[in-house]
């Protein structure tokens, strides 16, 4: 475990878990975790690394793996970073959804090398982040939108998924509720609909996706492949 400089209330923490690894390119990706323990250190971290994933994409020629490993640590960062803010009710809704569904996908693009797709989320991600560090500033811009719609709630228990069905209408973007109940970690995984999260104990996860053309999309529990397996199907 390695501790780097505290900024603002923000200790960045590197994290290697046996259980939790991946491999991509032949080698091993560390998974990351940044304690944030202040919404002010939540919105400086939001600036500093979108500046640092920035800096990365402002370089000539192809990426290395290095310079995409250095993105995906960095989606961790801003993960903890949304969840802070989120917990504090620090922004509207709206914007914390928006935001975190470019972090996701951001997330899921670096950590399997697809360059293209790395900077498509983060053109996104970049005015989301704005948004939020405006409406942070702005009291008067934190009102809660109304009624949320399109939103659908997954229980894992026993290392399963319920339902593992969900019909969801195609060509909307929809919101999932991961709800997991189990006492360990679930990894909830889709290459169908490219996302991935570490989902806690006892915890609740949310999870964008789409919008889904019509058909079946497979998710599974990387922890747990052989019983946690479920389908979106959007129609």
């Amino acid at each position: 475990m390695k501790k780097l400089t505290p900024l603002l209330g923000l200790t960045v923490i590197t994290l290697a878990f046996p259980a939790y690894s991946t491999t991509m390119v032949g080698e091993s990706v560390k998974h990351y975790e940044a304690v944030i323990e202040s919404k002010e250190a939540a919105f400086e971290a939001l600036k500093t690394q979108t500046a640092k994933i920035s800096e990365i994409l402002k370089k000539e020629g192809e990426l290395e793996f290095t310079d995409m490993e250095a993105i995906h640590e960095s989606t961790y960062t801003l993960e903890s970073s949304i969840n802070k803010i989120r917990a504090e009710k620090a922004a509207p809704t709206d914007k914390i959804d928006a935001l975190e569904e470019a972090n996701q996908a951001l997330h899921h693009a670096s950590e399997n090398q697809k360059e293209a797709k790395t900077r498509e989320w983060f053109a996104k991600l970049e005015p989301a982040v704005a948004e939020i560090l405006s409406a942070s500033i702005n009291p008067a811009a934190q009102a809660e939108p109304a009624e949320e719609k399109g939103v659908y709630e997954i229980v894992i228990k026993d290392h399963k998924f319920s339902p593992e069905e969900i019909k969801v209408p195609a060509g909307k973007k929809i919101k999932l509720i991961v709800d997991n109940q189990d006492a360990t970690p679930e990894e909830f995984e889709s290459h169908d609909f490219n996302r991935e999260k570490i989902i806690a104990g006892n915890t609740k996860a949310t999870i964008f996706i789409g919008p889904l053309k019509p058909g079946k999309y497979h998710y599974f529990g990387e922890f747990n492949m052989d019983s946690a397996n479920g389908y979106i199907i959007a129609e």
